[in-house]
This record gives C-alpha cells, sequence and structure tokens, in this order.
C-alpha cells in the first residue's frame, strides 16, 4: 500500500520527535510521495505535491507575520502532503499564524518536540517509499509478462481470463457496453459471475478500436493492495483487447458479401435480392428445406462462427453465417424430415458447444422462415433475445415471447402496476428477507407447474422447493396453479425481471 501521513506518523523515529498535529487533522490519510527536507523560504515553487516537507523554520527567521502566512500558503497550493516544524532551533514555540493559515488551507501541520535528526527520518521513510514503487514495477512487469506469454500461446480471450485471474487471485467478469455477460473465469455459472460484480473489489474499461466496448470486473477475494489490484486489471483490460483484435482471421470476399446481406436483412434493406446475393456469396436453400435465424454473441467471433458450422454439421444440412458488429448472425437451414425446427436447431447448437467446449458463448434461436426474403424479423428477434437470455447457454424466441413482447412495449409505470397488482407481497417481502421467492414462482410458471422440473432448474431440493411453494401461496393468498391467476402471475413475475 502507499503510505500516508498517518502511517508516517506512526514509525517509530518520527514518535521519537514527539510529533503533535496542530492542524489538518482530516487530511492525515493523504498519500506520501517523498519526504524532503527544506530551511529554504521560497521552496514552494520547487515541490511537485505529495511531499512531507521537514523544517526548523531556518527560512522563516525574521519574517513577519504576513510572510509566514504566505509561506506556508504557496506550500499548500503546491498539494503537499504536510509539513513538519522543528520546535527549539528557530522557534521555541509554534507561531500562531504557520497554525491558523494551515487550518485555513486544511494543510497537515505537525510540530516535532524533540530533535531526531532529519536524515535519520528521510532515509528510512523514502526507502519505504522507493521499495513500494519497486514492488508496483515488478507487478506489472510479472502481469504483462504472464499475459504476453499467454498472447503469444494463442489461447485467446479465455486463456488472457484466466491468467489475469491467477495474477490477481481473484474472478474476473468481463462485461460488454450494453451489460450483457460476456465470460468471466473463476466463477460457476452466470449466477456466480453476476454476484462477483455487484461485490466488485475493481473494475476497469475495456477499450476496443478506440472507443469503448465494456469493462473488465475483479470479484472479491484478491490478496493484492488497491492500486496494485487497478494495475494488473489495467493490464489485464489491455491483454483482452488485444486477445478481442487478434480474433480470427481477416475476412475474405465472400464473408464480406455475406456480412453485408446479413446486415441488411436485419435492417430490412435487402429482401428483394437476398437469394441472389446468397447465391453470389456460396449459399442456396436446399429444396423442402426451413431457415431458422441465429443470433450468437461471443467475445471471440471465431468461435461463433465455428459453432454455427458444427450445429449444420450436426443437422447434416448447410448454414448461412458471418460477423454483423459485434455479433455473429446467420441461419440454419432445417431438414423437412424435422418437424420441431426451432427445437432441432437448438438442440444441434447446444451439442456443437458442447463439442467446441465455447462455455463462455451465448445463442439466440429464432422462428422459422420459408426463405431469405423473411429472414430480417427472425434475426431480429434473435438478436434481441441476447439481452433477455437466462442462464442457459442457448435461447429460443419462442421461450422468450413473452420478455420480447413486452420489451417492445415496456412502459415502466405499467409494468410496475402489474408486478403491485399481483405479486406485490413477494417482491416485499424478498426486499425484507432477502430472499428469491418472485423467481422462484417465475421457474415454476415457465416449466409447467413441474416441482420436479422447477427444483432441478433451481438446483434445490423438493422439500426446499416446496416449502417455498408454500410460502409463496400463504402471501399471495392464492393457489398459484390456478388457471385462472397463471397469466397474470407470469406477466408479473416477467415484468418484475425487467424492471430490475
Amino acid at each position: 500500500m502507499p503510505l500516508t501521513l498517518r502511517e508516517l506518523l506512526a514509525f517509530d523515529v518520527l514518535r521519537e520527535a514527539r510529533p503533535r498535529i496542530l492542524a489538518g487533522d482530516a487530511s492525515l490519510d493523504r498519500v506520501v510521495r517523498w519526504v524532503h527536507s527544506s530551511e529554504i523560504y521560497e521552496i514552494g515553487p520547487l515541490l511537485t505535491g505529495g511531499e512531507l516537507l521537514l523544517t526548523t523554520g531556518l527560512g522563516l527567521a525574521g519574517t513577519d507575520a504576513g510572510a509566514r502566512r504566505h509561506y506556508l500558503r504557496e506550500i499548500a497550493q503546491r498539494g503537499v502532503a504536510g509539513v513538519a516544524l522543528e520546535l527549539g532551533r528557530t522557534f521555541p514555540e509554534t507561531p500562531r499564524e504557520l497554525v491558523e493559515e494551515a487550518r485555513r488551507q486544511e494543510l497537515p501541520f505537525i510540530a516535532l518536540h524533540a530533535v531526531v535528526p532529519f536524515i535519520r527520518i528521510t532515509e528510512h521513510a523514502n526507502t519505504l517509499i522507493v521499495d513500494y514503487a519497486g514492488r508496483r514495477l515488478r507487478l506489472g512487469d510479472r502481469a504483462t509478462r504472464a499475459l504476453n506469454e499467454t498472447l503469444i500461446a494463442g489461447a485467446g480471450v479465455a486463456g488472457v481470463l484466466a491468467t489475469g485471474a491467477e495474477v490477481i487471485g481473484a474472478p474476473l467478469v468481463l462485461v460488454a457496453a450494453s451489460g450483457a455477460l460476456v465470460a468471466a473465469h473463476g466463477v460457476a455459472g452466470d449466477r456466480e459471475a453476476w454476484r462477483a460484480v455487484e461485490h466488485a473489489a475493481c473494475e476497469t474499461p475495456v477499450t476496443l478500436h478506440g472507443g469503448p466496448w465494456g469493462r473488465l470486473v475483479a470479484g472479491p477475494g484478491s490478496a493484492l493492495p488497491g492500486e496494485d489490484l487497478v494495475i494488473a486489471l489495467e493490464r489485464t483490460a489491455v491483454a483482452l483487447a488485444l486477445a478481442m483484435l487478434r480474433t480470427g482471421s481477416p475476412p475474405s470476399e465472400r464473408d464480406r458479401q455475406v456480412s453485408a446481406l446479413l446486415r441488411d436483412l436485419i435492417e430490412g434493406t435487402a429482401e428483394a435480392d437476398a437469394a441472389v446475393r446468397a447465391m453470389m456469396a456460396g449459399f442456396q436453400l436446399p429444396p423442402g428445406h426451413v431457415l431458422v435465424g441465429v443470433a450468437a454473441e461471443a467475445v471471440e467471433t471465431a468461435a461463433a462462427l465455428a459453432v454455427v458450422d458444427r450445429a449444420a454439421h450436426i443437422l447434416h444440412t448447410s448454414a448461412i453465417r458471418g460477423r454483423v458488429s459485434r455479433l455473429v448472425l446467420g441461419a440454419l437451414a432445417v431438414p423437412p424430415s424435422l418437424t420441431d425446427t426451432v427445437g432441432a436447431a437448438a438442440q444441434a447448437l447446444e451439442e456443437a458447444l458442447r463439442r467446441l467446449s465455447a462455455t463462455q458463448l451465448h445463442v439466440a434461436v429464432g422462428h422459422p422462415v420459408a426463405d431469405l426474403t423473411d429472414l430480417g424479423p427472425s434475426l431480429r428477434d434473435a438478436r434481441a433475445a441476447l439481452g433477455l437470455r437466462r442462464v442457459t447457454p442457448v435461447v429460443t424466441t419462442r421461450a422468450l415471447a413473452l420478455d420480447l413482447e413486452l420489451t417492445r412495449h415496456f412502459d415502466p409505470s405499467h409494468a410496475a402496476d402489474l408486478v403491485r397488482r399481483a405479486i406485490r407481497p413477494l417482491v416485499d417481502w424478498d426486499r425484507t428477507h432477502r430472499t428469491d421467492l418472485v423467481t422462484t414462482l417465475e421457474t415454476f410458471l415457465l416449466h409447467g407447474c413441474s416441482p420436479t422440473r422447477t427444483a432441478a432448474a433451481l438446483h434445490l431440493g423438493r422439500q426446499s422447493f416446496y416449502q417455498r411453494l408454500h410460502r409463496i401461496e400463504t402471501l399471495l393468498g392464492h393457489p398459484v396453479t390456478d388457471p385462472t391467476v397463471h397469466t397474470a402471475l407470469l406477466l408479473a413475475t416477467t415484468a418484475h425481471r425487467l424492471l430490475r
């Protein structure tokens, strides 16, 4: 930790001088950058800030009260950490005007009542300051060396996060500027990652292409002091940006054509010539197949492209996919033999994620369409669903239909009214007792009111779930399995989550 004035005054070498704080008590936690002694009256312009100035007051001998005030005012304006005046050589007691001016400037002013050679004080304090600065440099060098080795090895973003977490000694979470959880290391899942963000020890911005891309968050648990943690986290953020810039090979002409087509489809400007442009880029929808829109969010877009390709291979079919901004968009051509086209696409993508170990990748699956001219809405819904995903790596827009509809027409006051009318007792209970009854109820409703599936989804024992359900129904005053209240409860629990 950097040395503060309060800590410095506790050292034996200074305690021997019998220090007494006469002004600036509230500023004793200022960092001391250097300890300097001087008897020059015009010392102010030579100081750069952060110094503890030791003086016997010899430079003030023969000056009047106004000159002494000016002397101290000029020193305070340089941002020094404090001034210590040794009594006995020049002043038998502290001049009142110095104390008054120090209080006016909120400058720590210390009277030293016993003589201790200034060289002893400066040697002791400055040695500690230099040692701390050297340790910080060594930490920065060690972090940079480890991160560079990871980059050279081609370990990518996941490897950089792992290395950074090892240096820092705490979980690391990468969050996009949109607020989406992108990647994490040292946590068991998304919920634990968000818990680490909520109790963050430190965070730093991640910059890409000259602009803000997101933020890197260090969770609790690091043994590094504050400034050391900041240094290590900043070095990791730089390495992450480099890893993201190196992701994938330069796009080919075909890749650029596909990306342009997908961009125009999602913007609704390519319906007329979509099929022709797709053929020119090497994609043609097989007869009888339907297209299912796909949107993937990943730090390393090469991994997302590979997952879509592997899913197409699993389905024994073809796919069109490309990079659009920070996402990978595309569509899987699902064979007519598979009646549940959305379910088949989602299962193939989940299998592809497992086979490729793409644990930090999130994919959303849109609705099926007959041809490319209708693909735009499916892609738009899939893109919107990425921001609404739950803990599963693959979601479908049909599973999030209510979320998407509420989001399109989201009115916070109307949503709050829904919550108050239907589940206010649960919200109040959760807030008071730090429980999660609203999430439990929503999960129960979404799983067809099945206790077994709900308990599994919440990682609860059946008995624990039944206790929660009893509490929920007691607070609401009615059974939640009543079909007449199902819609209202599902609307309210979804609205509550969106409001949060």
